[in-house]
C-alpha cells in the first residue's frame, strides 16, 4: 500500500537532486514541539525544507521557517546531522539533513502552506509515536530533547 501511495506522490524539479541539503526546525514549548501534517507525503514532522543552491544551512533555515509558519528565526542552534538516501521513481536521492533548535523568533506561528500541510500542532513525545512520522521527527525522537 505504501508502495502505490509513493508512486501517487507530485515530485517538484527540486525533489530530484541527486545529493542536497535540508533544514528542519524543532521549536518547543515545554514538553511539546511544533509538528505539521505534511499532505504529500502523509505523515507528521517537523517543519522542514531543502536548502537552496547558493544559500547558506543557515540563510535556508530562515527562509523555509519564514514560508512555512511565519516566523523569522532569531535565536537558533544546530543540533543534530544525518544523511538518507531514498529513491524517488527510480532515482536515487541523498538528502543531508541539518536539524537546528529555534528558541527565539519574530512573528506568530501560522500554517502558512495549508495545501502543503493540513495542520500544525504542538505534540508530545507520547502523541508523536501515535502517528505515521517523517525520518526528521523520528530523528528528534531520537534525539530525546523533549
Amino acid at each position: 500500500m505504501l508502495e502505490q501511495y509513493l508512486k501517487k506522490i507530485q515530485y517538484t524539479p527540486g525533489d530530484f537532486r541527486p545529493e542536497h541539503d535540508a533544514i528542519g526546525g524543532v521549536i518547543k514549548k515545554g514538553n511539546k514541539i511544533l509538528m505539521m501534517d505534511h499532505v504529500k507525503f502523509n505523515f507528521w514532522t517537523i517543519p522542514i525544507g531543502k536548502v537552496e543552491p547558493g544559500q547558506t544551512i543557515e540563510e535556508g533555515l530562515i527562509q523555509e521557517m519564514k514560508e512555512e509558519l511565519n516566523i523569522t528565526p532569531t535565536k537558533f542552534k544546530k543540533i543534530h546531522k544525518f544523511k538518507k538516501s531514498y529513491t524517488r521513481q527510480g532515482k536515487k536521492v541523498t538528502v543531508k539533513v541539518h536539524m537546528f533548535s529555534i528558541s527565539s523568533w519574530r512573528g506568530t506561528i501560522k500554517n502558512n502552506e495549508p495545501k502543503k500541510h493540513r495542520s500544525i500542532k504542538w505534540m508530545t513525545r507520547d502523541e508523536m509515536k501515535k502517528y505515521r512520522l517523517s525520518d526528521n521527527a523520528k530523528e528528534v525522537l531520537k534525539l530525546r530533547i523533549i
